[in-house]
């Protein structure tokens, strides 16, 4: 049989027939009973969980922690309970499963045409699951923290570490990489101020979060720097009254009343007509805004091309939103840096994206390379196929033909362009471009070369 599943290795008998021989149906927990695999006599593979990205799923994370309140350490998954079916290559739910903190080791059964048949879990001791069978959160105000040993002293208290523990970054290491492992989430508050403060345990403790994030086998960990970004949207990436709802939405939580300027700026017309000078008038008006119904009149901008105006919304110790006719600033700590935009792509764009819950918008712009700045291209995203949807609905509105081979007659039709030279090409690094998403639950995530990463707000 040929395997076209890079992420399935093939265990010796001796495991195959331990993990068989122990596994239990996940819908016959109440009555234990034990069944053996209708395959027995076939390969059995191991899922190597090097070869996924960490992805969640709600519908499946409920089932996974029901069955982990049972009495079992390995049990299957029909092809029914995971949609598993002729012709399988999704590898999405398998992704899943091998990454949730409860588990060890994934096994599949194959058949000798190649279709995925029986999926088995092996999980860890109940105990351990017990303790993380709920979300943790962990917040940490490192605002105040003035020295490092200030620092180790509340990563000890809050996160609950034993009481050997050495205070240092080696002993901190050891500590999160044993079995217990991170909470769910850790928040860090204050974040930017600490940075300047304290760079060098900033960085430090910043490094440890990386690395072990980037552990295949530890508990998977959310990390939340609150820390002031600044997000810069164009006008063009937005939809009629987006603007304006991104604009409430970014001053919900904040402190009122809030101060608010117009800065409004008119070109006079040339005093004669050879004159390349064109003079400006320059007005300001100011005022206080007490809660959600007053900001409505200061988001009228003006319509005259000579005018131009800049709205600002500001708190007690900055500025937080600048509305103008070109765009949207945004500045808060509800923003999130991402990824960095020197190793930010398209695949690593969409690995944050495919995390939140379809379906998703998307607005593709490329005036850096092929059109006008103001010409978008809006798709929408209904499962984790975005390489898909590119090729077969992007690609065929942009009608971008192949480069022509140099004795190739300028005469003859050229193909349309792939996909992996649109990835290669098209790039939202190049001055114009940028990518923007919005999924079900409101989070949207923007890659743009101007802000420097990839932000999710």
């Amino acid at each position: 049989m040929t395997l076209k599943r890079p992420w399935l290795h093939e265990v010796d008998a001796a495991t195959a027939f331990f993990v068989r021989r122990h596994a239990m149906h996940s819908d016959a927990f109440e009555q234990k009973t034990i069944r053996l695999s209708s395959s027995n006599d076939g390969t059995l593979w191991k899922v190597d969980r090097n070869e996924f990205d960490r992805v969640y799923n709600q519908e499946l994370d409920d089932k996974y922690r029901t069955v982990r309140r049972q009495a079992a350490d390995i049990f299957s998954f029909h092809p029914g309970d995971i949609q598993i079916v002729e012709g399988f290559t999704d590898a999405t739910m398998l992704r899943y499963l091998v990454l949730h903190p409860f588990t060890r080791d994934v096994y599949v059964d194959v058949t000798a045409s190649g279709v995925v048949e029986k999926v088995y879990v092996w999980m860890h001791p109940s105990e351990v699951c017990k303790q993380n069978d709920r979300v943790t959160r962990v917040t940490l105000d490192v605002s105040n923290i003035a020295t490092e040993t200030e620092l180790h002293e509340l990563l000890n208290e809050q996160l609950q570490f034993p009481s050997h523990y050495g205070m240092n970054w080696d002993a901190f290491w050891d500590v999160i990489t044993d079995e217990n492992g991170l909470p769910d989430i850790v928040e860090l508050h204050g974040w930017t101020e600490f940075e300047q403060r304290l760079p060098e345990a900033a960085d430090a403790l910043a490094k440890c979060f990386t690395d072990y994030e980037n552990e295949p086998d530890l508990k998977p960990c959310r990390i939340i720097y609150h820390q002031t970004e600044m997000l810069i949207l164009p006008s063009q990436a937005l939809k009629e009254g987006e603007a304006n709802r991104l604009i409430y939405r970014h001053l919900t939580g904040e402190a009122f009343p809030l101060r608010v300027e117009r800065k409004t700026s008119v070109r006079l017309p040339k005093r004669h007509r050879f004159s390349f000078e064109r003079l400006e008038e320059e007005s300001v008006t100011f005022g206080i805004v007490h809660n959600h119904e007053s900001i409505a009149p200061w988001l009228t901008l003006s319509r005259d091309e000579h005018c131009q105006d800049v709205v600002t919304f500001s708190n007690e110790t900055d500025w937080l939103v600048s509305y103008y006719r070109e765009g949207l600033t945004l500045q808060g700590t509800n923003i999130e840096s991402v990824e960095s935009i020197d190793t930010a792509d398209y695949d690593t764009f969409f690995r944050h994206v495919t995390r939140g819950a379809y379906p998703i918008e998307l607005t593709f712009c490329f005036g850096g390379t092929i059109a006008l700045s103001e010409t978008v291209y809006r798709l929408t995203l209904h499962d984790a196929a975005w390489e898909k949807l590119i090729e077969e609905t992007l690609l065929p509105q942009l009608k971008i033909p192949k480069a022509k081979r140099f004795r190739q007659s300028f005469s003859s039709t050229t193909p349309v362009q792939s996909l992996e030279t649109f990835l290669g090409e098209f790039h939202p690094h190049i001055f114009g471009n940028f990518v923007l998403a919005h999924d079900a639950d409101d989070v949207y995530h923007f890659l743009d070369h101007v802000n420097g990463s990839v932000k999710r707000f």
